[in-house]
């Protein structure tokens, strides 16, 4: 991987204006693109470190080489998403260069969804250390989709395979680029009627059905016209020996239960190829009350708990929990790692940032009324 100077064009240290050490993914040249890529396939940990290869933002690099992130930046605020992009050796020391460039800068750094033992590293570095919620994770070698437990599973893709419908993986670049507009549609369909339109940056996965990369494209057709009625699309974990479920989108009237068949069949697929990790994505709020960690943000904790238990018109973060579990995976807390501490400022930075103030008010209206109409009701 080339170096900080080599992406700017400069010498950089960790006094240099940040100016140098931030560097849009779209002017890194051809090779440094490929060497980055490649070093997402390699280290990506969690399911948003894939993103750093295809997403849109800048790029910041130790000036060693050994690290990199991929930021969002606003003004004082610079937003990390996937956790520490490094070797296990090199991660202390991204940890240390972190909390000094936040300093030195004089800025509010936030690594979003950190696995403990990273968390742990940066809270040893002065970074503030708040629980963000847990990862379910699937071993595929141990699912047998057998007795109660899978019944609903069984059930979902039952009624799909006898409605017609069959999941297929497109292993072909040129044939994902044919699909590109397909999916577009698809996804845009799928969100139109939720408060928030367009996906959560720093939440979720940027989906580029142009440039998937080594990300894999699964979709589910009717066997009878191959329509399209929806597509799970992977993300690569640890060099491809495990991947992670990133983006998952269904059409309005596409097949009940389609999208657990497409996790169920996919789940089978990478079985057979010899897969132990699936990750079925962070659920932002679970559990946030039950940390590993001492010393959090209260006000921060408070919010997600929240956000997760009473904000569901929102963001359904505990309608997708509800979702996952009916795989029966097993959770692992993610953490949010800041330097030198939450404001209401750098909350209202994460909301700016994330597009959580764009929402759509007309969904977002209806969605009110119709739960306090079903309210009422049960009440």
């Amino acid at each position: 991987m080339a170096t900080v100077s080599s992406f700017s064009g400069s010498d950089s240290t960790l006094s240099a204006d940040y100016d140098q050490l931030l560097v849009c993914r779209q002017q890194l040249s051809e090779p440094h693109r490929q060497r980055l890529e490649h070093l997402a396939w390699e280290r990506a940990s969690v399911p948003e470190s894939y993103d750093i290869a295809v997403s849109e933002g800048k790029v910041i690099q130790m000036p060693c080489g050994g690290g990199v992130a991929s930021v969002l930046e606003d003004g004082r605020f610079w937003h990390i998403a996937g956790g520490l992009l490094a070797d296990e050796a090199t991660k202390p020391k991204m940890a240390h260069w972190l909390a000094g460039l936040s300093e030195q800068q004089n800025k509010t750094i936030a690594v979003y969804n950190v696995n403990r033992h990273d968390a742990g590293l940066l809270q040893d570095e002065g970074f503030v250390v708040n629980k963000f919620g847990e990862e379910p994770v699937l071993n595929p070698q141990q699912q047998t989709w057998s007795g109660r437990r899978f019944e609903w599973v069984r059930r979902q893709s039952n009624f799909c395979q006898r409605a017609g419908v069959v999941v297929e993986e497109i292993p072909a670049a040129d044939q994902q680029a044919e699909l590109g507009d397909t999916l577009l549609e698809i996804m845009n369909d799928d969100l139109s009627g939720r408060t928030f339109d367009k996906p959560l940056r720093l939440l979720e996965g940027q989906f580029h059905p142009h440039q998937l990369q080594r990300r894999r494209l699964f979709v589910a057709r009717r066997k009878e016209d191959q329509y399209v009625e929806g597509f799970l699309a992977c993300s690569p974990l640890h060099g491809g020996r495990g991947w992670a479920f990133e983006t998952y989108r269904k059409r309005t009237e596409s097949t009940r239960g389609l999208t657990a068949h497409l996790f169920r069949s996919v789940c089978d697929q990478l079985k057979a190829e010899g897969v132990e990790r699936v990750s079925l994505c962070l659920v932002p709020g679970r559990n946030v009350s039950q940390s590993a960690f001492e010393d959090d943000d209260g006000r921060l904790r408070w919010l997600l708990n929240a956000w997760y238990g009473k904000l569901g018109v929102l963001f359904n973060a505990k309608g997708q929990d509800h979702f996952k579990s009916r795989f029966r995976p097993t959770y692992e807390d993610r953490y949010l790692c800041v330097n030198p501490g939450s404001t209401v400022s750098s909350i209202f930075s994460f909301l700016r940032t994330s597009g959580a103030l764009k929402a759509n008010w007309w969904n977002l209206s209806r969605q009110t009324w119709n739960a306090t109409f079903r309210r009422r009701r049960s009440g």
